[in-house]
């Protein structure tokens, strides 16, 4: 069962929208020393939206590499609009030693429960690994019903599912189906729902802001775990101060490329069209109140 921190890493890229290899190498180390939970590489956050099938599986290679004698959980993303592209990377996943793979719905199209079924049933089936779902209905146009979730879950052909939606409802619906079954991981994409998550049962999050402040993150898990609920709630408060760089810029990878720069990380400022860069100095004022920065 996938649990605590996992990081959707952001990727790096060159001026010229390259990728930085070299840079994303360095980042993953960070992030391991720092003693995440796990790693997912083409993640929402990594726009994996703007990268080739050939850069994918590039960016696969090089974190089944890193993390090749680590601890931490290792995830990638095989969202598709084509059922056999989604399998064909899980596949590759498996043979490349991953743990686990994450599954958006297809997007553009409008697909009903069963098409949307027979899709996560495929990859399911495709590889050995276990599937997470990912319900992030603002991207995708497709959200996943709590009665497909638990269909997936009934059947064994979902691990866990990624909750990125605006909606406390949603979430203690998908929690209803966890106590049914209790190795069925429920982890939140939004940050600032971490806390609640937590409290309420769940088993954790994928993360954006722990590319960059992956102690406070870790750090907030285990006061949760240790049951000092004064320093969780001080935690948890930087965390929620934290997560306004999202409304401040034009997109969540650009917001973590932009707080990076704060930290001196290995984490190259530019977003690959059609996002747009945004300028550190955007999320300064934030950082001052989250008290990150002097």
């Amino acid at each position: 069962m996938l649990r605590g921190i996992i990081v959707p890493l952001v990727s790096s890229f060159n001026e010229d929208f390259s990728l930085d290899l070299q840079s994303m190498r360095a980042h993953i180390q960070y992030l391991l020393s720092q003693g995440v939970n796990g790693i997912f590489v083409n993640a929402s956050t990594s726009e994996f939206f703007s990268m080739s099938p050939d850069e994918q599986i590039q960016i696969m290679k090089l974190a089944a590499e890193e993390l090749e004698d680590a601890s931490s959980a290792l995830l990638t993303g095989v969202t598709s609009n084509s059922t056999e592209h989604s399998v064909k990377l899980a596949k590759i996943a498996q043979e490349m030693n991953f743990d686990a793979v994450v599954a958006a719905p297809p997007y553009y199209g409008a697909f009903g429960e069963e098409a949307l079924y027979q899709h996560f049933k495929a990859i399911a089936e495709g590889s050995q690994l276990p599937l997470i779902l990912y319900d992030i209905p603002s991207a995708t146009g497709n959200p996943l019903p709590p009665s497909l979730v638990e269909k997936l879950a009934k059947e064994k052909l979902a691990a866990g599912i990624k909750v990125t939606r605006d909606s406390l409802t949603y979430l203690l619906d998908i929690l209803a189906i966890k106590e049914k079954y209790p190795s069925f991981s429920v982890l939140v994409g939004f940050d600032h729902y971490l806390p609640t998550n937590l409290l309420l049962g769940g088993d954790g999050g994928i993360v954006a802001g722990a590319n960059v402040i992956p102690s406070v993150y870790l750090a907030l898990m285990r006061a949760y775990e240790q049951g000092d609920m004064e320093a969780f709630a001080g935690f948890a408060k930087q965390i929620a101060v934290f997560s306004m760089i999202y409304s401040r810029c034009n997109s969540f990878a650009g917001a973590i490329k932009a707080a990076a720069q704060w930290f001196q990380l290995p984490v190259n400022l530019p977003c690959r069209p059609p996002l747009l860069t945004d300028e550190p100095a955007k999320v300064e004022e934030i950082l001052l109140r989250a008290e990150l920065i002097k």
